[in-house]
């Protein structure tokens, strides 16, 4: 009412006040709660403070395959790479972490090699030629094998990438890496293992990985 008693009008033409509900108040204090505490975790997550790796094949027999190169002519079976340590790590070509990582594993796989170290890329979720650029593009000289059908990927327990296991001599897995491998990563890994350790629950450089968005592929 205005002070000679006529009714006040809006401010604004077909507006009128609501009145504030708590519930809906209490509902959006509540996202904005799990909001920052979803980030807080997500960026401890990447700037590596993360939970150890664990797999239920860690210290069994390594899941086998048989599958056909990517990078070059030729197949890559696992079972002749039995007596080397090697390095088995599921990438994509539309993974941020995957192109991080690239350059480290370009560079362990450079020292190690020489040494008897072997290091397979198995292509997660994505086309043969996507990959293909992804190599062309980044470089790289370990050998890419594709998954058509994904069956290996199902037998690792691989959910998204990157993920890396690696395996000892006698084919057994002994440790599993969740996320871009950090530039020593591998390294400290197979310094353990010549040291005596069976397996190694190690949590890497950056434990983030992606998992394929087949909504826009």
């Amino acid at each position: 009412m205005t002070p000679d008693g006529s009714p006040t009008e809006p401010a604004v033409e077909g507006y009128s006040p609501r009145r504030r509900h708590p519930v809906r108040w209490v509902a959006l204090t509540v996202g904005v709660i799990v909001f920052l505490i979803t980030s807080i975790i997500v960026g401890g997550r990447i700037a590596g403070k993360a939970n150890p790796a664990n797999s239920p094949l860690l210290g069994k027999p390594a899941p086998t395959f048989d599958l056909v190169r990517i990078d070059a002519p030729g197949r890559i079976k696992s079972l002749n790479l039995r007596g080397s340590v090697t390095i088995i790590n599921f990438w994509a070509s539309w993974c941020v972490p995957c192109r991080a990582e690239n350059a480290r594993l370009a560079s362990f796989y450079q020292r190690w090699h020489p040494k008897g170290v072997e290091l397979v890329g198995i292509l997660y979720g994505d086309s043969v030629g996507a990959g293909k650029d992804f190599r062309n593009e980044l470089g790289g000289t370990w050998p890419l094998v594709d998954d058509p059908n994904g069956a290996t990927s199902v037998d690792y327990g691989v959910i998204g990438v990157p993920e890396t296991f690696i395996i000892n001599q006698n084919g057994l897995v002994v440790s599993k890496l969740i996320g871009a491998v950090g530039p020593t990563t591998l390294d400290d890994i197979l310094v353990q293992l010549a040291n005596g350790a069976s397996t190694v629950t190690y949590t890497n450089g950056a434990d983030y990985r992606q998992s394929p968005d087949t909504t826009t592929r």
